[in-house]
């Protein structure tokens, strides 16, 4: 919205779901497909992690985003013989999300092109920590603008995906506020947390947020994001700079063009002048030597009468 201060930018509508083709893998695809007009970029993640360890247990009708995975009986604590990663993860190619275990011994569960993650079981889900909240999530979305100036999204149900008001995290990062540690908020913005729990969450902010500059991945891929965009911006500075000296190059030339017209005018103007007064010259030259010739014969004549007369 008003990307420019002036002008929306409208994109096609998209579904958000769990089926194959939708989620906010396609957004993200669509608005990166258009940032050049847009000015900014999106990334997404969606990822539901277990509320804790895995237990020893059975699952009954385990489905994954509609997709049958089936009973899977005897899971050891922590799915030390891998009987749950297995049976998910034989059927991500239909159900597009993939599975592991964390090094806490819980489930992640990740979606591999950005649909939604909907568990459900006739029982033992929560052997897997699944249960609850944690049973169905379609992602969160980060939007980077490579320049001072908002963000602004709107469009129908457009805070279906968490770009409300009161759930939207903001902020502006520089040069300056990589030198120290990212605050919470910061991190926020930056999709650090973006698929942490209340715990995991809540030990981070205790934490006062995230490692400063590369010491993280999130922050390493900000910093390589600001790098980018100075870049950016140098070779658009340098752009301009070229266009203009091309101008100044250009008005030179021509002024360099109008100089040489201007002294072969003059010299064809005083070509000119000269031969015009040359033969302004000659012709008053023949009329004086005429007019001498003519004194010299009166002359003559005068003296041929005297001498008649004498």
């Amino acid at each position: 919205k008003a990307v420019d201060g002036i002008h929306d930018v409208t994109l096609e509508s998209v579904k958000i779901s769990n089926g194959s083709g939708s989620g906010i893998g396609v957004l993200a695809e669509i608005i990166n497909k258009n940032s050049d007009r847009i000015g900014a970029t999106a990334t997404w993640k969606v990822e539901s992690t277990g509320n804790q360890s895995i237990q020893s247990g059975t699952i009954s009708d385990l489905k994954i985003n509609g997709i049958a995975i089936g009973t899977i009986t005897d899971i050891k604590a922590g799915d030390s013989e891998g009987k749950l990663l297995a049976a998910v993860n034989n059927l991500k190619d239909q159900t597009g999300v993939e599975a592991s275990i964390d090094p806490r011994g819980n489930l992640v569960l990740n979606s591999i092109d950005g649909r939604g993650i909907v568990v459900s079981a006739s029982a033992g889900i929560s052997i897997a920590g699944m249960s609850g909240t944690n049973s169905e999530n379609y992602g969160r979305l980060t939007l980077t603008r490579m320049d001072p100036r908002d963000i602004l999204v709107s469009g129908t149900n457009f805070t279906n995906i968490g770009y409300a008001a009161a759930t939207v995290a903001e902020t502006t990062i520089n040069l300056r506020t990589i030198k120290g540690n990212f605050s919470v908020e910061q991190a926020c913005a930056m999709g650090a947390h973006a698929m942490s729990n209340t715990l995991v969450l809540s030990q981070n902010i205790a934490a006062s947020g995230m490692g400063a500059g590369v010491t993280t991945f999130v922050g390493a891929q900000m910093v390589m994001a600001i790098a980018d965009t100075s870049m950016k911006m140098l070779d658009k500075i340098r752009s301009d700079l070229g266009s203009v000296q091309n101008q100044l190059v250009a008005t030179i030339n021509n002024i360099s063009v109008t100089q040489v017209n201007v002294k072969s005018a003059e010299s064809s103007i005083r070509d000119v002048d000269f031969a015009s007064e040359s033969a302004n010259f000659s012709k008053n030259n023949i009329l004086a030597q005429s007019g001498s010739y003519a004194m010299s014969q009166a002359n003559a004549v005068q003296q041929n009468v005297m001498k008649l007369l004498q």
